[in-house]
């Protein structure tokens, strides 16, 4: 009743998500957000493991009370063996009691902590990003009609003046970061000599790999000062305790910052955390996922570097009742590339690309190809080890999951289900030509 209520009345649902869930949202966090593990992980075992050992237990009581009433069964055949047969069954119908009480209990949580706040106000809406029409996707769809209206026109160019902001602020922002590393100048690198804050500049002959800045891949990857490297590969170190403990802590501190700007996500933010078992998350192609239990943000610790910031800030903002996919990518862009932590910057300008990018070879392969081949060759060998990953889990199980996941965003509300994620492009479009800047 209560998911009707606010899937027909908004302001049923603005009301519950700016009076109650923010201030139990911000509660119960702070709580759960002083354990630096997850506790909805430590929670999904240990429920694991009581639905397996109570389903034993009752079969194992099931089964002695079969054996015992036979053993003591008087009468006749037919009334002594219905009656053996109730008995037997009462344990398992007390697991099953067990099943349907749990589940209502996360239910009610679910819809209270996550499913009410699908069909509340937008973020754009909220934060007066007007233009922004969610039923008016720009880049998934105006683009590809064939149109050669003006509309379709002013949408195309505006979509490759964002891109090729992105692709200058990508750029800037890894010069910064090599500074940053304090390379010396006789670092040698896998494909070349680096020489001061130049890129490495190598002899031989031309390959597919090669754009602009006249060098092959694959690079050394770089370490850098926050233990993340750029030009990412197999072969880099994984993400350390240390890296993702100063990370999280940046990622609150970024959404704090964003939350002086937009007073409805303003406020503290708990600790994101990264799973211990992020091959649940891997097998799933999930970067991260928000608990409603336990209103936790929880991310996949394994995925590239460079998703990572981005990754927390889109589940952060889930805490602030912000459910659209499009909206908590787009807070997640707002928030990383107004970061004061250069790695947060770059976070987001190449998470930001790679889905206006992705727009843009829709409509303009041309340029699209244009552009990337003037993306530094360490962001173009992140971007290339993020698609490696991603095919090593590219099984049914994901298949499955991403089935399962369009379902249930177009359930709630999102009517382009999975596509939905990638109409950040559109409020980006919006953002973008309203203060020429994402930041």
């Amino acid at each position: 009743m209560i998911s009707h209520l606010a899937a027909t009345f908004r302001g049923f649902t603005d009301f519950y998500s700016h009076n109650i869930y923010r201030y139990v949202s911000l509660a119960v966090s702070s709580i759960t957000g002083l354990l630096p593990f997850s506790l909805t992980e430590l929670l999904l075992y240990a429920l694991i493991i009581f639905v397996i050992w109570d389903f034993v237990k009752q079969l194992s009581n099931s089964v002695k009370i079969f054996i015992n009433s036979k053993d003591k069964a008087s009468g006749s055949v037919s009334e002594n063996n219905a009656s053996v047969l109730r008995k037997s069954l009462k344990p398992m119908v007390l697991f099953a009691r067990h099943i349907f009480f749990t589940a209502s209990i996360l239910f009610i949580l679910y819809v209270f902590n996550c499913g009410i706040n699908y069909r509340r106000t937008s973020f754009s809406s909220e934060a007066g990003i007007t233009g922004y029409d969610s039923q008016k996707n720009i880049s998934s769809e105006t683009m590809n009609t064939g149109d050669t209206s003006s509309s379709k026109n002013d949408a195309d160019y505006g979509l490759v003046e964002l891109c090729t902001y992105l692709v200058e602020n990508i750029n800037l922002t890894e010069e910064k970061l090599l500074e940053s590393s304090q390379m010396s100048n006789d670092t040698t690198l896998a494909s070349g000599l680096y020489n001061g804050n130049e890129h490495p500049v190598i002899s031989g002959s031309e390959s597919q790999n090669r754009g602009d800045y006249g060098y092959d891949l694959p690079l050394s990857p770089i370490k850098l000062y926050n233990g993340a490297y750029l030009g990412e590969t197999y072969a880099s170190e994984r993400a350390s305790v240390t890296c993702l403990w100063e990370t999280g802590k940046l990622g609150q501190k970024a959404m704090e910052s964003l939350g002086t700007r937009f007073s409805r996500l303003s406020g503290h933010y708990p600790f994101p955390k990264p799973l211990i078992n992020s091959w649940i998350l891997s097998i799933q192609q999930v970067t991260g996922v928000y608990s409603p239990f336990t209103i936790e943000a929880n991310y996949n610790r394994d995925i590239p570097y460079y998703d990572i910031p981005f990754t927390i800030c889109h589940e952060l903002s889930h805490l602030r009742g912000y459910m659209q996919e499009e909206e908590a990518n787009f807070i997640a862009v707002l928030a990383t590339v107004g970061s004061e932590d250069l790695y947060f910057n770059y976070s987001g300008f190449v998470s930001a690309w790679v889905y206006a990018g992705n727009a843009l070879a829709k409509t303009d392969r041309e340029k699209f190809s244009e552009l990337y081949m003037k993306i530094n060759p360490y962001t173009r060998q992140d971007m290339m080890y993020n698609n490696e990953f991603w095919d090593r889990y590219d099984t049914k199980m994901a298949e499955v999951h991403e089935e399962i996941n369009d379902a249930y965003l177009k359930y709630n509300g999102q009517t382009q289900g999975v596509k939905s994620y990638g109409h950040v492009v559109d409020l980006m479009l919006t953002y973008f030509s309203e203060n020429r800047s994402l930041k």
